[in-house]
């Protein structure tokens, strides 16, 4: 509901400052873990491509291939709790 009032309310040039603040925190929270979830992902990419043309030996890329999956679930797991998702604190429904 409040995302469909900022949404009116933007469009008619209105705002509200308090939920500008909540909005703007929602969308640095959200890059972030975006960016965090792709340099994950590259480095993945990364450590596969120096296997592959023999930079790194094949203990070296299990090892870091481990850490960054864990990383990689870890990041998932938090983009996939959808945190952003607003409540209403006064319990009107």
């Amino acid at each position: 509901m409040f995302l469909i009032d900022d949404i009116l309310l933007r469009s008619l040039g209105f705002s509200i400052p308090g939920l500008d603040m909540f909005w703007l925190f929602e969308q640095i929270l959200y890059f972030t873990r975006k960016e965090m979830y792709d340099q994950i992902k590259d480095k993945l990419k990364e450590n596969r491509m120096l296997y592959e043309l023999g930079e790194i030996s094949n203990d070296d890329y299990t090892r870091i291939n481990a850490r960054l999956v864990r990383q990689l679930k870890l990041a998932e797991k938090a983009r996939d709790m959808n945190l952003g998702v607003r409540t209403d604190i006064l319990g009107g429904g």
